[in-house]
């Protein structure tokens, strides 16, 4: 078999699609692509030596071993980061991943202390002078030979990330660096792993330091219950689909779709109760890594006056529930309860908005209705941490928008303050982050949310819903009724929907 079919070959068991093969040139789609003009491009040399890239893709490719970083490729006025291995190193089986493009939210595994600061330190001022910067008296400050006034500076991370920015707030190297976010004064950077630089990883500090000890758990952030994280792992691995009439499937006569969440098996004795197991962002500031925190049990009948129970141990502040495919998160759970969030991203679906609500109903009918991806706050409490989280990490720059979807919880007590702070702690959120924010139809009774405009208008109801968010302050002003007080005598009676 020649490179070329080899090649070809390669790319369709990886999920591609091949469009045209000219001049040793396959041009192909990604899985799920749908562009008119396909934008993978695969190059054959007579050697063997292949190229790989993608026009649109501005942070490249994920493509795994064997494929290398190959520099840039210049595409009219811009640019974008290619992939470079021989067609002897390529091998076709039923385990490869489908080929994607490398989320603008990224993280990276195993690195965090993964590699000794000063072997970074010295591979990567190596590799700065490498690409004729020159070092200069300063510790970490370079010049490009123009002057000797230093305009390059190079830091390392305790976790072993070389970063260098150009004072000028431009910077371009060579490969192995990779563009980096920018500072928050504007200014460009570009970074690399001790992984891209071919360390070897060691584990051991530096000798001439002491060892650094792991950042301590700051003391309003309680660990996780880590008997409560086993049996919530075991029983979500042992648990079965939750039936078609479970109780909080089919309330507000709306049906929702369960197959994304979990029932205890039979011999649990939680026997018959939904799964929501819950999520924060790592207490230890780990990037991209979430920490399973705990689990919400939704009852299959009332007790004790409620049919939601937050499992005893669990860790309430911060915590949601993302959706669709809580498992892709549990099934790459570590032993420490961690797991990444590129492994949800992966699964979800990047063109809709990412939407912040409070209940796992509410958030199980706005993903079903194709609304848009869901992370559910599980208390109103909770809204704000989980939506600063989301715009501080980037993970916002992921989705088309973010939105803050709120329940019609505007029931007012005889004062004329509304009786639920919900409302409230969610604009405030809005403000903060810059997110939407969506409210019911004024029309909607009170307590209504988007599980109830399912029941009552279908799923365009709820996408209309997501659709009519809006900032903040034209919130306020469209819905006088809710953000003005009012007096008693303005106030009507309305039946408020079982919770």
């Amino acid at each position: 078999m020649d490179a070329l079919h080899q090649a070809e070959n390669y790319l369709v068991a990886r999920g591609c699609d091949i469009h045209k093969v000219k001049n040793h040139l396959i041009e192909f789609r990604l899985p799920g692509e749908t562009s008119r003009t396909p934008g993978g491009r695969l190059s054959v040399a007579r050697d063997g030596k292949l190229t790989m890239w993608h026009r649109y893709a501005e942070k490249g490719l994920a493509a795994g071993l064997p494929w290398l970083a190959a520099g840039n490729i210049p595409i009219g006025n811009t640019s974008t980061p290619a992939l470079k291995t021989h067609v002897d190193q390529l091998t076709v089986h039923p385990e490869l991943t489908p080929l994607a493009k490398v989320s603008k939210f990224s993280f990276l595994p195993g690195q965090r202390r993964s590699y000794d600061p000063e072997k970074v330190w010295r591979a990567a001022d190596a590799s700065l002078q490498a690409a004729g910067l020159i070092a200069s008296r300063l510790h970490g400050r370079y010049h490009d030979g123009s002057d000797q006034k230093p305009v390059y500076k190079l830091l390392v991370s305790d976790d072993g990330l070389a970063t260098a920015f150009s004072f000028r707030g431009d910077i371009d190297l060579p490969a192995p660096w990779r563009a980096g976010r920018q500072t928050s004064d504007g200014k460009k950077t570009m970074f690399v792993t001790g992984r891209d630089l071919g360390l070897d990883g060691d584990l051991a500090p530096s000798r001439s330091s002491p060892a650094l000890p792991r950042r301590a758990t700051p003391p309003e952030i309680h660990p996780v219950n880590l008997d409560l994280n086993r049996d919530t792992i075991n029983s979500w691995l042992a648990a079965e689909t939750p039936p078609a009439d479970h109780r909080h499937l089919v309330k507000a006569h709306a049906v929702l779709d369960g197959s994304d969440l979990r029932v205890y098996a039979r011999d649990h004795r939680f026997a018959g109760a939904m799964l929501a197991p819950m999520f924060r962002p790592d207490p230890l500031g780990m990037p991209g890594m979430v920490e399973l925190c705990g689990v919400q049990h939704l009852m299959p009948k009332v007790a004790f006056s409620t049919d939601k129970i937050m499992a005893k141990g669990s860790r309430t502040v911060g915590a949601f529930l993302p959706l669709p495919s809580p498992d892709s998160l549990m099934k790459v759970m570590t032993d420490e309860g961690l797991a990444p969030i590129q492994a949800w991203l992966a699964v979800a679906n990047t063109s809709k908005p990412l939407v912040i609500c409070e209940g796992v109903a509410t958030g199980l009918a706005i993903q079903q209705s194709g609304a848009g991806n869901t992370l559910c706050a599980l208390s109103s409490n909770n809204v704000m941490a989980v939506a600063k989280w989301v715009k501080e990490t980037g993970l916002s720059d992921v989705f088309p928008s973010v939105v803050i979807a709120i329940d019609h919880d505007i029931g007012r007590d005889a004062a004329g303050r509304l009786k639920s702070n919900a409302i409230e702690r969610a604009l405030e959120a809005a403000k903060v982050t810059g997110f939407a924010l969506a409210v019911p139809p004024a029309t909607s009774q009170v307590g209504a949310d988007a599980r109830d405009l399912l029941g009552q208008g279908g799923p365009q109801a709820v996408r209309d819903f997501i659709a009519s968010a809006a900032p903040d302050a034209e919130v306020e002003k469209a819905r006088a009724d809710i953000f003005l007080p009012v007096k008693e005598s303005q106030l009507a009676a309305e039946p408020e929907f079982e919770r």
